[in-house]
C-alpha cells in the first residue's frame, strides 16, 4: 500500500490553490479538470458560484449543482439584473453551484421548453458510456464502438460554453455570481496532451489560470492512446511513443513555449493532480526540481493534491 501523504500541510483545495471570491478561474490541462472544479466549488457553500466552459465538456452529475442556465436563461438573468427594481440590485439566486452553457442540440431543446423559466439539466453519460467512448477513441481491441460512432454519441452529451461576454457579465463584482470556474481546455479523456497555437482557450479577463498535470504516466512507456494531440506533445517535450516518459518530459509540457501556460491569464498556479500518497508526492517534487527557475518565478504557487479527496498541499 502506498504511504499516506504527509498531512501537516494539507488544506482544502481553495486555500491551497489560492482561489477566492471574486475570481474568474480557468482550469486547463488534463487528468482531473472537472473533478478539480467541483472540489473548488464545494469550498464556498455561502455564495453563488457559476461553472462553465470555453470549449466542450461532459456536464457534471446533476446532483453536484443546483440549476442549469442555458443561453436563454442566462440572457433573461442579465436583463433582470440590468433593470433593478427601485434602483436596488437583488439577485434571485441563492448560494450554491450553478452550471451555464449551451447544448449542442440547443435549438431543439429551446423549442421543447417553449419559454419555460428554468432550463432542464443536461444528461450526463454513465461510467460505462465514458469507458466505451475512451476505449473507442483509443482504438483498443474489442471496443464496442468505432471512433466515428463514439464521436457521434459523445456529441449528444457535450455542453458548449456561453458566448464569452455572458460569463464575464454574470461574474462582474456587482453581478449574480461571486466566483466563476471555467473548464478552458479539452483532453478527450486522455492523461496527456499537447496544445495547438489557439489553446488553451482562456479569456483575457481571467484572474487565475490553474494548470492541471497528472503524474501517473511518468516511468511508463508512452502510448499513442495516452496522448491528445500527439504531434504537438512530442514536439514540445521531445518524448517519443514507445519511450519511457520521464519527469523532464512533463516539465517541458509545463514550461515550454507552447506548454500548458502559453495562453494563461491572471495568477498562474501549477497543480499536480491525483497525488494521494508519498510516491506521487515524490514525483511532483522531482518534476518541480526540473522546472527552470525563471519559469517558476512566473508562478503564483505550486500545489500537489487530490481533487477527488478534496485535499492539497502547497509545494512552493
Amino acid at each position: 500500500m502506498t504511504a499516506p501523504l504527509p498531512c501537516e500541510h494539507w488544506t482544502d483545495m481553495a486555500s491551497a490553490l489560492g482561489v477566492r471570491p471574486g475570481d474568474r478561474v480557468c482550469v486547463v490541462g488534463s487528468g482531473g479538470k472537472s473533478t478539480l472544479i467541483n472540489a473548488l466549488a464545494v469550498c464556498f457553500p455561502d455564495i453563488p458560484i457559476l461553472c462553465g466552459t470555453t470549449t466542450k465538456i461532459f456536464p457534471p452529475s446533476p446532483e453536484t449543482y443546483l440549476a442549469f442556465l442555458d443561453e436563454e436563461a442566462s440572457a433573461n438573468l442579465l436583463r433582470t439584473w440590468a433593470l433593478p427594481a427601485n434602483g436596488a440590485k437583488i439577485s434571485p439566486l441563492g448560494p450554491g453551484i450553478y452550471l451555464a452553457g449551451t447544448r449542442q442540440n440547443h435549438r431543439h431543446q429551446s423549442e421543447q421548453r417553449a419559454g419555460a423559466e428554468e432550463s432542464p439539466k443536461p444528461k450526463t453519460p454513465s461510467a460505462m458510456e465514458l469507458k466505451q467512448f475512451a476505449s473507442a477513441l483509443a482504438g483498443q481491441p474489442g471496443s464496442t464502438l468505432t471512433a466515428e460512432e463514439a464521436e457521434t454519441a459523445m456529441a449528444a452529451f457535450k455542453l458548449q460554453g456561453l458566448p464569452e461576454g455572458m460569463y464575464a457579465r454574470m461574474s462582474l463584482p456587482d453581478g449574480h455570481f461571486r466566483l466563476l470556474l471555467l473548464e478552458a481546455d479539452g483532453s478527450r479523456m486522455r492523461p496527456l496532451k499537447g496544445w495547438k497555437s489557439h489553446e488553451p482557450v482562456i479569456p483575457d479577463w481571467a484572474t487565475c489560470s490553474i494548470g492541471v498535470i497528472p503524474l501517473r504516466q511518468i516511468g511508463k512507456v508512452l502510448k499513442a492512446e495516452d496522448v491528445h494531440r500527439q504531434e504537438e506533445f512530442c514536439a514540445l517535450t521531445c518524448a517519443s511513443v514507445g519511450q519511457i516518459l520521464r519527469a523532464e518530459h512533463v516539465a517541458s509540457a509545463i514550461s515550454g513555449p507552447r506548454g500548458i501556460f502559453a495562453r494563461a491569464r491572471g495568477r498562474l498556479t501549477l497543480f499536480f493532480s491525483q497525488v494521494e500518497g508519498a510516491a506521487a508526492l515524490d514525483l511532483a517534487r522531482e518534476v518541480l526540481r526540473t522546472l527552470p527557475e525563471t519559469f517558476l518565478q512566473r508562478l503564483d504557487r505550486v500545489v500537489a493534491g487530490s481533487a477527488l479527496l478534496g485535499r492539497a498541499a502547497r509545494l512552493r
